[in-house]
């Protein structure tokens, strides 16, 4: 399994940069190592220049946020490991503060505006940048692709598929950050009226989800595996869908307009049956989940339909590191997250039923169930959270099970969480619960590797997103309309449950005995799949922009952090206390965190292009 990335020291200095008036139209050149008659004519170089954009952590992926060098990787970035998930910047954990040089929980300060703010601005002024560059380095590639002699039709449509696929996914890296914004297909001129008014929300998602069908009628099915991290007509279809989600949703869809939703069903459904007919895409089995984030292997090219992998990879050039803080786990210095209370009760029971954190039964038994009432937990909370009590290879090692308490009856620290005067060590868990989804043992030891993956779209999604859009446009419980969807007859349920049959969880259905796997109304079912997605798909980054897409940032549930407190009152006895964080760690969010801040001096183009609310 490879990632498809050339060295292109050969162009770099073809990036393209900025004027110091119109810095986000990214207009003029930093400097030419080879002329424009000698790029867009050559093929090789032609192919060269549009991959770039797929060099590690130069475009593509988030940049260190101390490094404002961009043009080559030299080893010294280490993107969302530098500063952390965005997942952090949510209800589903907190960071572990142990570095002062990493940004901790400034981000949790809805006041503080400073160098350590970039969580908030993504950072404006690199990665802001940096997209911008992007665009233009594929509307570039687009605009000259006539131009390169001795062609072959094969050779051209790489070209203007991997174009029009990284502008869309480079603009809807905009439109889910900073909003909508001017569409520019053209690399600009200097001479030309500069102050373009921004498209609107939804707008910009439709000129996104048409590039990618630009994208999808220049691609294969399916990428080869030695060039797999190029974009494939599966990804543009799917990414397509995505979109045209963001469009529909509450945030940039307060008048619940009916028509963005059929669009975005109708985007999903096509996707699916493109999957489903490939005989190629499908979910990985349930034991392989963890795969498709660390220690990957092929299975996982078959449903992560566009995303990154780095491949035999240190954890210090791995794009995450999710560290455990404990002799059998290594020292877990940094990158440690603490898993919020708030995620852990989204796992219901084996049965399906919800989670019910004031019975005795999850006072005692809370990740296993007592045995009578329920046996266990939606098995991906095993495969995602590391919790007290837990069996892994790591500490069935040394003839135990993990330990996270706090206090003990014998004063026996906990292996995995540290207390001096009652409070947590710097490194350890604050919650309870450490993130297990994205650990990998290649993080214990210095020099091992791994393959990791970094998805932006995959199967699981596009069914989750079908669920959605078509319980909004036709009910839950409804096929599509015929003419709008030709020869297929997928409900809403039915997508939402080949999620959760995979993850051997029972189905949703009104037929059922028990009352809580019935579907309910069409807000009722709403619910239930934003659920599915945030069990499914925590700690994938996917969180944080849903939040803001439903617009639901403000709900008093989304800003108070909860952890577990645990007691060991016995030999394998332990008493589970649910319990509020310190108000420090809650999130302090106001309107204006919908939208990241725009760098100030791109606001001064002219009355057209503004700022975002309350920035």
């Amino acid at each position: 399994m490879k990632i498809f990335v050339k060295n292109l020291s050969i162009i770099s200095a073809i990036i393209l940069g900025f004027s110091s008036c119109v810095d986000f139209l990214n207009q003029t050149p930093d400097a030419i190592a080879y002329s424009d008659n000698e790029v867009f004519t050559d093929y090789p170089k032609s192919q060269q220049f549009i991959n770039q954009l797929m060099a590690p952590y130069c475009y593509f992926d988030d940049n260190d946020v101390i490094n404002s060098n961009v043009s080559t990787y030299s080893g010294k970035y280490h993107g969302k490991q530098m500063y952390g998930l965005r997942e952090r910047m949510t209800d589903n954990c907190l960071c572990n503060p142990q570095y002062s040089w990493i940004p901790l929980v400034y981000y949790r300060d809805g006041n503080t505006w400073d160098n350590r703010g970039t969580y908030w601005s993504e950072d404006s002024q690199l990665r802001w940048e940096t997209i911008w560059k992007a665009i233009r380095v594929a509307n570039l590639s687009i605009k000259n692709v006539d131009r390169i002699e001795n062609v072959t039709k094969v050779q051209k449509d790489k070209i203007l598929g991997m174009a029009y696929f990284l502008r869309a996914h480079f603009y809807f890296m905009l439109l889910q950050g900073w909003g909508g914004m001017p569409y520019v297909t053209e690399p600009l001129n200097p001479a030309q009226d500069l102050d373009l008014p921004r498209d609107s929300y939804v707008l910009t998602a439709q000129k996104i989800a048409k590039d990618f069908d630009s994208a999808a009628a220049h691609l294969p099915l399916v990428i080869p595996d030695a060039e797999w991290g190029r974009p494939s007509k599966m990804g543009a279809i799917a990414y397509k869908a995505k979109a045209l989600i963001w469009a529909a949703s509450p945030f940039a869809n307060p008048d619940n307009k009916q028509t963005l939703w059929e669009d975005a069903a109708i985007a999903c459904g096509q996707a699916i049956q493109l999957a489903e007919g490939s005989g190629y895409y499908k979910l990985v089995p349930l034991d392989n989940f963890k795969k498709l984030f660390v220690d990957c292997d092929g299975e996982t090219l078959k449903e992560v339909l566009f995303g990154r992998s780095f491949n035999n990879t240190p954890f210090w050039f791995a794009p995450y590191y999710c560290a455990i803080k404990s002799t059998e786990f290594g020292s877990g210095q940094f990158g440690a997250e603490s898993v919020t209370e708030n995620l852990a009760q989204c796992y219901p029971w084996s049965n399906g039923e919800s989670i019910d954190p004031k019975t005795d039964e999850y006072k005692h038994n809370p990740y296993n169930g007592d045995g009578t009432q329920h046996t266990g937990r939606d098995p991906r909370f095993y495969q995602t959270l590391l919790y007290n009590g837990a069996v892994t290879p790591q500490v069935s090692a040394t003839g135990r099970t993990v330990q996270i308490w706090n206090k003990s009856f014998d004063n026996v620290q906990a292996k995995e969480l540290l207390t001096s005067n009652g409070s947590v060590v710097n490194g350890y868990t604050q919650t309870g619960y450490y993130n297990w989804k994205l650990f990998s043992n290649a993080f214990i030891t210095t020099g091992a590797k791994t393959n990791v993956m970094w998805n932006y779209v995959r199967l699981a999604d596009v069914y989750l997103y079908y669920a959605e859009a078509a319980n909004r446009a036709w009910g839950a419980n409804a096929t599509p309309p015929q003419d709008k969807l030709p020869g297929f007859s997928l409900s809403a349920v039915n997508t939402l449950n080949k999620v959760r049959e995979r993850a051997n969880m029972p189905d949703y259905d009104n037929a059922s005995p028990n009352a809580w796997l019935h579907l309910g109304t069409v807000e009722e079912f709403e619910q239930k799949v934003r659920n599915e997605s945030r069990i499914e798909t925590a700690f994938e980054e996917k969180r944080f922009y849903d939040l803001r897409r439903w617009r639901i940032m403000l709900d008093p549930n989304v800003l108070t952090m909860y952890g577990m407190y645990i007691e060991k009152t016995a030999a394998g006895k332990f008493i589970y206390t649910v319990t509020p964080l310190s108000s420090s760690l809650n999130l302090k969010w106001s309107d204006r965190f919908y939208l990241f801040y725009i760098k100030n001096s791109d606001t001064y183009l002219g009355h057209n292009f503004v700022q975002n609310p309350g920035w």
